[in-house]
């Protein structure tokens, strides 16, 4: 989760030059709309797991010992997301 971190402060620097420029602010590089957890879900669904299992295949050790680290962290992240979402929602009671 340390990589996460560390690109998203880079996207986000990227997107603060951006805005500074007044260019359009690229695509999760905006720190007031990006949902972290959101993203890493996508790239985490559509580029990274697909890879690794293809490399898997290739390489046994892989599918043992990095697909289960994939997952965690897939799994990290949907807890995030449903975190944010709990805390985002006012009860009803309060509205």
């Amino acid at each position: 989760l340390l990589w996460t971190d560390r690109v998203t402060e880079e996207f986000f620097a990227q997107g603060d030059k951006e805005a500074e420029l007044g260019l359009p602010i690229s695509q999760l590089c905006d720190r007031n709309t990006t949902n972290v957890a959101d993203s890493q879900i996508g790239f985490i669904q559509f580029v990274i797991k697909p890879a690794y299992v293809v490399l898997g295949d290739i390489i046994p050790e892989v599918k043992s010992s990095v697909i289960p680290i994939i997952d965690s962290n897939y799994d990290y992240f949907v807890k995030e997301k449903a975190k944010h979402r709990q805390e985002t929602v006012l009860p009803l009671d309060k509205v």
